[in-house]
């Protein structure tokens, strides 16, 4: 009977913390910044002495259709993201997604029209210049309204992620509990590690807090400076989680070796 008290706290403690933290990668991917598929118009450079001109304008055309279709894509990510998140329909937070769903369907509807543009101009220097209007679009209006989006989806994403590695936390604690009362370790010999998690996951929820204030009270308008501060709490935030599955996989080996396992 000790000996099957003691595989099943152990099975307890030991559920594969692995998976919550891919789960944990995969959100922050699926978050990140948009910087890698954002128009360019070096996708135009076109060299002139191997195309002929109608190969070099339907070449141009080709990339430039491209690229907006990355960015199209991109939107209708965001989109889905942002309609992920649930929130009072009054509350402040649902204000803000309303606008940043508002600003995506602007992008996209830019977007639209600039291929419906594109598939009427007739040179490359047509073309060309097309792309420079998009590509001041995009620096001045899209880029900063989507880098807002995306700090606004991460900061409640890593709320979730927050809440999961505080409820991990506190199972773990009470097994290791369990398992000092029978006497099979030492609740002692893992304080270190403990307190270190504790003190993590403290400053994690303070930086989560300080940077959802900041976001929440900051307009989804492009033209409205935001405090760049909110993506360091952010990032330092998550960061700290990620330090802290990784000392639960310690804990957990810990565990095993005090077990003989």
């Amino acid at each position: 009977m000790r000996r099957l008290k003691r595989t099943i706290l152990l099975v307890g403690l030991a559920i594969p913390l692995t998976g919550a933290f891919v789960s944990f990668n995969v959100g922050t991917a699926r978050a990140e910044s948009t910087s890698s598929t954002l128009l360019s118009v070096d996708l135009l450079s076109v060299d002139s002495a191997s195309l002929a001109p109608e190969e070099k304008l339907a070449k141009a055309k080709e990339d430039l259709v491209r690229a907006l279709d990355l960015s199209l894509k991109k939107v209708e990510s965001l989109k889905s993201r942002l309609n992920e998140l649930n929130f009072p329909e009054d509350s402040r937070e649902q204000a803000l997604k309303n606008g940043a769903l508002g600003n995506l369907d602007t992008y996209a509807e830019y977007y639209l029209n600039a291929k419906e543009n594109l598939d009427k101009k007739g040179s490359l220097d047509e073309v060309k210049d097309l792309a420079k209007e998009i590509k001041e679009y995009r620096d001045t209006t899209y880029t900063p309204g989507v880098e807002r989006t995306v700090r606004f989806i991460l900061v409640f994403y890593n709320e979730e992620v927050l809440g999961v590695a505080n409820d991990r936390f506190s199972k773990i604690g009470a097994d290791i509990k369990k398992l000092d009362k029978l006497g099979v370790v030492s609740e002692g010999d893992f304080r270190e590690k403990l307190d270190e998690v504790t003190s993590l996951l403290k400053e994690a929820a303070d930086l989560q807090g300080e940077a959802k204030k900041i976001i929440l009270a900051t307009s989804t308008d492009p033209g409205k400076s935001e405090e760049p501060s909110a993506k360091d709490m952010i990032e330092k935030s998550l960061n700290n989680v990620k330090t802290v599955y990784g000392i639960f996989l310690e804990l957990n080996q810990l565990v095993k070796e005090a077990l003989g396992i």
